[in-house]
């Protein structure tokens, strides 16, 4: 039944994912017939108006989970919900409040979300993240098709959406599994083993490219945060001829450019050096980004308190 305190909750929910600002919506009953009320969405302003004249598909999305969140808040089950792709036709700003709105309801109920979208794991997990006093527990999974067959299930996020130095430790781990039986496999065998490694190891040189970068600018994020530039400026030409050297060499194997067709063949030991180059820079990095953090608040500190300071 559409009550005051639906109708009210309806109305917090499309503030909560901002939902068309400039053209409010709300519940509105519309008839009565057998002892039934009927209701549906209509702009506060212009009751009248068509809504199906002016909304989007996305916007209709958004409405329907507006709808659904309002319902569910004003009912007194705790049970789990599941959302199977929720973002389609939506824009960026629409899954930014989107994913916070789920985890927001996270905190009362098991909440279940399927996507293909990467950008919009990526939103949820910021909200996860960026959620004060959150018990929610985050666990990612990964479900893929294999042999034409649905339903294989993985731990964690795939690859594309995993930091460079998770995906080094897959590497390593994946080495270490293969390593006892490495030197008994055929040529091909070992070739094809190598270069997959190499493949995902240059891609791995680029997430890292990217989360070094990402205190300012996320791979998979279009806001710019320009108070943490100063973590860049920690890139020196050490950096850049260590990035070049590792991709190099790794290019150099996966292409066997001409000139180094008769060149040495890769080892476990080979690619366990090449990944330890790549975990030794980003904890480097990722220490010299912290340090500047620190000095950075503290020049903020006396700057903003210079007689304190000149005192003191």
């Amino acid at each position: 039944m559409v009550t005051d305190a639906l109708k009210e909750r309806f109305y917090r929910e499309v503030e909560k994912i901002n939902l068309l600002g400039s053209l409010p919506v709300e519940l509105r009953k519309v008839k009565d017939r057998n002892a039934v009320s009927f209701f549906q969405v209509c702009f506060a302003e212009k009751p009248n108006e068509p809504v199906g004249d002016v909304f989007s598909e996305g916007e209709y999305r958004c409405i329907a989970l507006a709808t659904f969140l309002a319902e569910l808040v004003t009912s007194s089950l705790h049970s789990g919900i599941i959302f199977d792709d929720p973002m389609s036709s939506l824009d960026h700003i629409n899954r930014k409040y989107v994913a916070a709105r789920l985890v927001e309801e996270s905190q009362h109920r098991q909440v279940i979300v399927f996507t293909h979208d990467l950008t919009f794991l990526y939103e949820l997990k910021c909200a996860a993240a960026a959620e004060e006093n959150s018990s929610a527990n985050v666990h990612y999974q990964t479900i893929k098709r294999k042999e034409n067959r649905p339903g294989y299930v993985g731990g964690d996020l795939p690859v594309k959406a995993t930091s460079a130095i998770g995906v080094a430790h897959t590497l390593r781990s994946e080495i270490k599994t293969a390593r006892p039986n490495f030197n008994n496999w055929s040529d091909m065998q070992r070739t094809i083993f190598s270069k997959g490694i190499i493949e995902q190891l240059r891609e791995a040189w680029d997430q890292g490219i990217a989360d070094f970068i990402s205190p300012v600018l996320g791979r998979f994020d279009n806001r710019i945060k320009g108070n943490s530039l100063f973590k860049l400026e920690i890139l020196n030409k050490n950096d850049i001829d260590t990035i070049k050297i590792a991709r190099s060499h790794l290019s150099e194997w996966l292409h066997s450019a001409s000139e180094a067709i008769n060149q040495t063949e890769i080892t476990c030991d080979t690619l366990i050096t090449q990944i330890s180059t790549l975990e030794k820079w980003l904890h480097d990095i990722k220490k010299r980004q912290k340090a500047g953090s620190r000095y950075f608040c503290e020049s903020l500190f006396w700057a903003s308190q210079p007689k304190q300071a000149a005192k003191t």
